[in-house]
């Protein structure tokens, strides 16, 4: 019963949605911070992640559970967690001609990242703490 539990506590459902989202945005804010610091190094690829289809491909159940027999076999999928495709964009240059980077559209991201983050973190706390008030019995 307790792994049943678990499972539908955890493993589906909104707690790990918010949970992948939450390391996809701690992931772009290091990339953003990252592309800031090189703002000014020439020949510089900016680095993004396509954050919608990353988290789409994160959250996706595959339609088959591969199982793996032998670590030289290859992935399937989503399966197990592979991690984020980070993409080097070099085909847009910023206006000052050094790197693609461009320095306000950078903040830009970041903000609108910010205010992701911190959505999902008060999602995250909000379901954990009715988990809480279910197990205590106690009434919000």
């Amino acid at each position: 019963m307790g792994n049943l539990l678990h499972k539908a506590l955890f493993q589906n459902g909104l707690i790990p949605a918010y949970s992948k989202m939450a390391d996809l945005a701690s992931l772009r804010h290091k990339l953003i911070a990252s592309n800031v610091a090189n703002v000014d190094t020439p020949g510089y690829a900016r680095e993004h992640i396509d954050f919608d289809s990353e988290l789409r491909r994160a959250i996706d159940k595959p339609k088959l559970q591969p199982v793996m027999t032998n670590p030289r076999h290859i992935p399937l999928g989503n399966w197990p967690n592979r991690p984020p495709r980070v993409q080097h964009d070099k085909t847009t240059d910023n206006s000052t001609g050094v790197n693609s980077v461009d320095i306000d559209q950078e903040m830009a991201d970041l903000a609108q990242n910010q205010i992701m983050f911190e959505y999902t973190a008060d999602m995250l706390a909000r379901k954990f703490k009715s988990l809480k008030s279910a197990i205590t019995g106690e009434i919000r």
